[in-house]
């Protein structure tokens, strides 16, 4: 609590002043043993708290009053205190509604407990009238206030319904005017540190007011610099400020009283409402209150709707600056480390090298593949293996009819008894020429027996080797017919593999013959297998849009779980190459 009022809201008004001091010297004069009082108010229950009227007249401070005010506020109830000469101090909270507007306090002759309860009971009294003014003060400032509230939300809609910046400005500045019973409202904004006026209110041309224009610009710079609300002509209230821009504008341009309010942005002020209108009409607190309101509210609105109607590389280029002043500047802590974090990253996958890898698709396939045909024509009897079964050397995979073959041999070797028996014949009778013609014929017939007793003996298809089938299925189709050279079988040996790789095109100039590399397979995921690459053949195969070219490598080790047509992973080793490097350039 200070000693002096303030220029607050309670003495702001000369009339305000006046009542408080009228009530207290009411109060005092009913009191004939009362010789000083201080009434000291504020805003409820925050304050900050300040004397508002002294009594009698002309005094200006109550040093002797204060200690037992401050005990009253802050244990808000009476407080007396005995003072020096036989004095008594006497504060009493002034309450309204629960809630403390300040402190009245009085300085009293010493009095008996009973004469003390009565000056108690005569200030409650009184106390009822303050309080009653306050809480109409109170009523009228808060319906100004939703009348204010109520104004600026009307306005804010108004300018957040037009698309376009100016359209929203020359809205905003015709409404104020309309609203403030303003000659005229102007809006500008500030461009490479100066007001620039964009909109003037009932007129969509400001370009042909040059005089005009230059004038409400200086008004505005001159606010904007000093950052305060200007008004013009001043009132004792005000702070002091240079106003020699506005007093030229108003005796230039003919409206005597000029008020300028700056308008604050993102951190900064970006722009300033000039209001002008007769000097038979000068700007209220409420008015000003409402001139501020919407500056406040709206500035940011105008400030984003410029932004946006922006060329989109200007957009991006001020993005850019606000978050690289963000990066470099205070605050944003978390956001530093991580781009630390990714500068460091970035750091070390460019200067540290890694194993460079070619990966592609592999199949595993025999290093020997054997087919087994049919030896004659016939038809199958019977289908003992299938592919993927693995056999040993001379197991019957499959066998064929015989019974024609044997029919045939046994024709055949009859004819052979009759054709030895004529020969005998012939040769006994000396009967050359016959004994010729008969021999070819015997020999014709031994020759057809030897042909179909091979055949039988390969009326059995067996393995050639220990391995797996890796085609073949004649499990159903037994008694069809198959013809001589067709293949029923495709056999491979089990120890014996050979890794073919479709390398993309975009990789093949890293592989080589002699490059190493290693192999995992889809079925057998825990186990890894080295391998050779051996050769770069130029056969290409197309699939899914892009070229493979065919690479055959041998494997250094394996496993008895290694099966033909097994798919996976093949990695070639090619040789050290930046982290950076490896990661990216497949995308470049």
């Amino acid at each position: 609590m200070t000693d002096s009022p303030p220029g607050g809201a309670h003495n702001a008004d000369g009339s305000a002043a006046q009542q408080s001091f009228a009530w207290l010297a009411r109060c005092c004069d009913s009191m004939a043993q009362v010789h000083s009082a201080v009434l000291v108010l504020g805003p409820p229950d925050d304050g900050p708290f300040a004397p508002v009227a002294f009594w009698p007249a002309g005094e200006t401070s109550v040093p002797h009053l204060v200690d037992a005010a401050e005990q009253a506020l802050a244990q808000r109830r009476a407080v007396t205190q005995e003072l020096a000469a036989g004095m008594l101090a006497i504060a009493l909270p002034v309450e309204v509604n629960g809630r403390l507007f300040g402190v009245v306090a009085l300085e009293s002759e010493h009095q008996g407990e009973h004469d003390l309860q009565l000056t108690l009971q005569k200030l409650h009294l009184a106390l009822v009238v303050l309080q009653d003014d306050l809480r109409s003060a109170q009523a009228t400032q808060s319906l100004s206030s939703e009348a204010r509230l109520m104004a600026v939300l009307d306005l804010l809609g108004a300018v957040l319904e037009e698309p376009r910046f100016d359209t929203a400005c020359r809205t905003l500045v015709t409404e104020l005017a309309t609203r403030l019973q303003c000659d005229r409202v102007s809006l500008g904004v500030v461009r490479k540190g100066h007001a620039a006026v964009v909109a003037l209110s009932h007129s969509a041309q400001i370009a042909k007011r040059m005089n005009l224009i230059h004038a409400v610009g200086a008004a505005m710079d001159e606010a904007i610099d000093q950052k305060a609300l200007i008004r013009y002509p001043a009132v004792a209230t005000d702070d002091i400020v240079v106003n020699r821009e506005h007093a030229r504008l108003a005796a230039e341009h003919g409206n005597g009283c000029v008020l300028t309010v700056p308008m604050a942005g993102a951190g900064k002020l970006v722009g300033a409402l000039v209001f002008e209108r007769a000097a038979q009409q000068p700007f209220d607190t409420g008015e000003l209150e409402l001139a501020q309101s919407v500056a406040a509210v709206l500035a940011r609105v105008l400030e984003l709707k410029q932004q946006n109607e922006r060329p989109l590389l200007l957009q991006m280029l001020d993005a850019g600056t606000r978050q690289l002043g963000r990066l470099v500047g205070p605050r944003y802590v978390k956001r530093k480390l991580i781009v630390l974090a990714l500068a460091a990253g970035a750091g070390f996958v460019s200067f540290t090298d890694g194993d460079y890898r070619v990966s592609a698709p592999a199949t595993l396939e025999g290093s020997v593949r054997r087919t087994l045909a049919a030896p004659f024509d016939g038809y199958v009897a019977s289908a003992a293996a299938r592919a993927g079964d693995v056999v040993r050397a001379g197991a019957v995979l499959a066998t064929l009819e015989d019974s024609e073959i044997r029919l045939e041999r046994l024709k055949w070797a009859s004819q052979y008894a009759q054709f030895v028996k004529q020969h005998q014949e012939a040769v006994a009778n000396r009967d050359r020429a016959k004994a010729q013609i008969v021999q070819a014929q015997y020999e014709q017939a031994q020759a057809q027996v030897a042909l179909l007793d091979a055949q039988l003996r390969r009326v059995a298809v067996k393995a050639p080797f220990d391995g797996v089938v890796v085609k073949g299925d004649l499990s159903q189709a037994l008694g069809s017919s198959v013809k001589r050279g067709e293949g029923l079988f495709e056999i491979t040996p089990l120890q014996a593999y050979r890794v073919i790789i479709n390398v993309d095109e975009r990789d093949i100039t890293d592989v080589a013959p002699g490059r190493t590399g290693v192999l995992v397979l889809s079925s057998i995921t825990r186990e890894s297998f080295v391998f050779t690459v051996g050769n770069v053949t130029s056969v290409t195969t197309a699939r899914e849009g892009k070229n493979f070219f065919r690479v055959e490598a041998t494997l250094e080790n394996s496993t008895e779980r290694l099966r033909p047509g097994m798919e996976g992973v093949a990695k070639i080793d090619v040789e050290p190459r930046r982290l950076i490097w490896i990661w990216t350039h497949r995308l470049v």
